[in-house]
């Protein structure tokens, strides 16, 4: 039979125990270097001391179940992992109450019948539920076979709601930091696994964390790269310049896409890099540095290049023939009007098909040109309004040929100037212009104008809208419309391709909306002069 004797220290003592347990409390918030579960274990002895109980409970409740988590007691106390029915313990009151619970002498109490104190026989008890980030998680809970003289008093509340208050502080704490190793030892796994190379920067271009795979790429040991300028690893400081210029500007509209980036190994040898980059922000907005996410396209690069050559040699050597050639026929064409009608039906088609490839010819070398950045020009500032009234102009014959009108149509509430080749801006709305307008339908309408928020203009056509299988392609070379995108004309392949060269060479971006049935709208993004 248990003893029931009332136990329970004097007033002055119990005051001074509680002093004691508050104390003990702050020099145990104060130590940093404490491991949670030893925290938790510290804090159910400090408890019990100064509650003069001998068992002392954190638990964690779930689905109607209590688990001990951790436990104190001068002997038998239950194992961590035990469980119970959270209804044959007290703490289910508490639970109930959300908020201090205790009884002093369960055997003179509203549940003398509870299972608990038929089960175990604990005569007083007192408990507290424990929240963490701001959900019920478990109980902390003190108690002991025997009763106490008197109620626990406002002090004793206060001091377990002080315990559960920082305990359940440090259990959110303990967790986050449990799930950030994880995430972090995660992160880490997938860094040092992947095949690109991942560098991480401060605000001021400080090297911070690399990859192994970054170490390969630039030739450097960790050791080397770390506490570096990030402008080292660039070819040249001019590189180092574009590219932080390619990458705000991507950033500041929204529209952040990879770049090729010309870096240096540590010996000597050139690395072409397709760098993503992006900001790295805290949850408050601060930035905390620069993530820059490099593939090595140095081979696909150098490909590209010869491969561009040969094009570029091919259409070179193109020309001089093909001149001869539409020389002839113009001299042919003087005697026309004496030549059967198979022979002038002949020479039209001859006289088509040579314009065709000196269109071609004419894309070829514009395309290489582009991408082989032979763009050494002076740059001006460019008015977006004269530009799109120029290409109206340009393209208002070609237009009205084919029963298609070509009009400037805006709502923005000022002129942009952009700093450019305005040649080159030009072509770039025409060749957008002039695809818009062979897909329109006859007696169709392309309009242009300036984009309303941000700096560049629109181009739009009621056509069939751009098949869905050509989508993802539409930017690359020799990507030719079908029939069903184009109502005459069809083309080289190569303009859209063009149209990307001359945004990228600016430090733009392009994008589209198309619907099928309904049209096609480009929109051409450029960073504003000032």
């Amino acid at each position: 039979m248990n003893d029931i004797s009332p136990i329970g220290p004097t007033p002055s003592a119990g005051d001074s125990r509680i002093d004691e347990g508050l104390r003990q409390l702050f020099l145990l918030a104060l130590d940093g270097e404490i491991a949670f579960e030893e925290k938790a274990q510290r804090l159910l002895g400090i408890g019990c001391e100064a509650l003069n109980l001998s068992l002392a409970i954190i638990s964690v409740v779930t689905d109607g179940r209590y688990v001990v988590r951790f436990s104190h007691a001068l002997e038998d106390a239950p194992a961590p992992g035990t469980a119970f029915d959270l209804s044959g313990t007290y703490c289910a009151h508490t639970l109930q109450a959300d908020d201090v619970t205790a009884f002093h002498h369960v055997a003179e109490s509203e549940i003398r019948t509870h299972p608990c104190y038929r089960d175990f026989g604990l005569e007083s008890y007192i408990g507290v539920p424990l929240r963490v980030n701001g959900q019920v998680h478990g109980t902390l809970n003190f108690s002991s076979p025997k009763a106490l003289n008197r109620p626990f008093n406002d002090k004793e509340y206060q001091l377990i709601r002080h315990f559960g208050q920082w305990i359940s502080k440090e259990w959110e704490h303990a967790k986050s930091k449990r799930e950030l190793d994880q995430q972090t030892t995660l992160l880490q796994a997938i860094l040092t696994s992947m095949p690109d190379a991942v560098v991480f920067a401060s605000p001021e271009r400080e090297i911070i964390s690399v990859n192994p795979a970054a170490e390969a790429m630039f030739g450097y040991p960790v050791s080397d790269l770390i506490g570096r300028q990030t402008s080292a690893l660039y070819s040249s400081l001019a590189a180092y310049q574009e590219a932080g210029e390619k990458a705000y500007n991507g950033w500041k509209s929204g529209k952040n896409e990879p770049m090729l980036v010309e870096y240096m190994h540590q010996s000597g040898r050139m690395i072409v890099g397709e760098t993503h980059s992006i900001p790295m922000d805290s949850r408050d907005g601060s930035r905390m540095g620069y993530l820059a996410v490099i593939r090595d396209a140095t081979q696909r690069s150098k490909l590209d290049a010869e491969r561009d050559n040969a094009i570029s040699t091919a259409s070179h050597e193109l020309k001089t023939p093909l001149t001869s050639l539409k020389g002839a026929l113009r001299l042919l064409d003087l005697y026309a009007a004496d030549l059967p009608s198979d022979a002038k039906q002949l020479l039209k088609t001859a006289s088509r098909n040579s314009d065709r490839l000196e269109a071609l010819t004419r894309a070829i070398l514009d395309a290489g040109k582009l991408s082989s950045q032979q763009t050494n020009v002076d740059r001006e500032e460019v008015s977006l309004t004269f530009l799109l009234n120029v290409c109206i102009i340009d393209t208002k014959q070609f237009a009205a040929d084919n029963n298609v009108s070509v009009s400037f149509s805006s709502s923005a509430q000022r002129d942009y100037i952009v700093h450019g080749v305005e040649a080159m801006l030009l072509q770039l709305a025409v060749n957008l212009a002039t695809n818009a307008i062979k897909a329109s339908p006859k007696g169709g309408q392309v309009e242009l104008g300036l984009l309303e928020r941000r700096c560049g203009f629109w181009v739009r056509d009621r056509g069939n809208g751009i098949p869905e299988q050509m989508r993802p392609v539409l930017y690359d070379r020799f990507t030719k419309a079908s029939e069903t995108s184009y109502r005459f004309g069809g083309g080289t392949g190569l303009g859209m391709s063009i149209v990307k060269a001359i945004v990228d060479q600016h430090h733009g971006h392009i994008s589209f909306k198309s619907e099928i049935g309904s049209g096609t709208t480009f929109y051409v993004e450029l960073p504003e002069a000032g």
